[in-house]
Parts: C-alpha cells; sequence; structure tokens
C-alpha cells in the first residue's frame, strides 16, 4: 500500500463509526461532534472580568461609518475628513463649512424605531444608552456655540442614500464657507 493510499484508507475509516462507538452511543442517528471542547472556567473573577473589558476602546462605528463614506463617494461629495479632533468626535466633519456629521448606531443611542434594551442587566443597558442620549443632546449645543452645524444620522437611515445626500447637500450649500483653521 503506497502512503497516499494509506492516508486515504485511515482518513475514510476515521469518517465511519466503529462497531464500539455504536454501542455506547445513546443517540445513534445524531452525528458525533468532532473538535468540541468544553467551555473553560474564567480565568478572572467577574469584577475584573468587567474592568478588563471596560479599558477595551472602540474604534468607532466602523460599519456605518464605512456605509456613509461609500454614499459620499457615489454622490461625489468631497471635503469630508474623518476621526478629527473636534468636539464631541464628530464620525465627519466638513471643515470648510464647519459641518459636524454624527452617525448614530440604533442601539447605542437609543433609536425609538429599532433600540431594544437587551433582557440581561437591563439596569446598566438602560443607563449607558439614557447618557449617550444626554451627550448626544448636549453635543450639539456645545458645536453650534462654536459655529458648527451638526447633523445627526441614525444606523437606519443609511438604507436610504438619496435621504442622507438630501440633508447633507442641503446643509452643505448653507453653511458658511468659514476658515478652515478655527
Amino acid at each position: 500500500m503506497s502512503v497516499n493510499s494509506e492516508h486515504r484508507h485511515r482518513q475514510a475509516s476515521a469518517q465511519q463509526p466503529r462497531p464500539e462507538d455504536k454501542a455506547r452511543r445513546t443517540t445513534p442517528d445524531i452525528p458525533r461532534v468532532t473538535g468540541y471542547a468544553p467551555p473553560v472556567a474564567d480565568v478572572f473573577t467577574k469584577k475584573k472580568r468587567s474592568q478588563v473589558m471596560a479599558a477595551i476602546r472602540s474604534r468607532g462605528n466602523k460599519a456605518t461609518e464605512l456605509k456613509l463614506v461609500s454614499i459620499l463617494r457615489a454622490a461625489g461629495i468631497t471635503g469630508w475628513r474623518r476621526h478629527q479632533p473636534i468636539l464631541g468626535h464628530p464620525d465627519f466633519i466638513f471643515r470648510r463649512q464647519r459641518l459636524a456629521v454624527f452617525v448614530d448606531g440604533c442601539f447605542w443611542h437609543g433609536c425609538c424605531k429599532h433600540s431594544r434594551t437587551p433582557r440581561s442587566n437591563q439596569i446598566y443597558w438602560r443607563a449607558k444608552i439614557t447618557r449617550n442620549m444626554a451627550r448626544d443632546r448636549a453635543v450639539p449645543r456645545l458645536l453650534r456655540q462654536r459655529n458648527w452645524t451638526p447633523l445627526r444620522l441614525w444606523e437606519h437611515d443609511l438604507s436610504s442614500p438619496q435621504v442622507v445626500i438630501s440633508k447633507l447637500a442641503g446643509l452643505l450649500a448653507r453653511a458658511p464657507k468659514g476658515n478652515p483653521r478655527t
């Protein structure tokens, strides 16, 4: 027997249940799961795991931002920048027009149409989303005081590119052409 045929023979026999396996199994019609490992106990206490997870910082709502990038590019809208150090950390800015664009995820920002509170740890999630909503109300006021125009788009708005483009185009046309360095 050659090496390759011996290898194929071993593979074929490994896939077929052995007679002694059939005798031990209580559910013969359900195939055996291979490669399964039982869950391992966490090495951290619950409190320490919470601290570790809280220290992980997000790098933005990438999927929704990339969707808006594709909408902007398809419409030929230019002059925008991402992740600029502006008050409130807008997702996009148009510095010349002093327009700050926020793309809010329906879950994280409490969209009245799509937001659902998770079943577990409801007190935490309600407080978290309420804080986000309060910040979402405060930041635009501060931006307006600094002569910026805020625009908030919901994640679900991105499914209608024409609506997004019309909102942006209207604001970009009305916005004063300011000094981009201020």
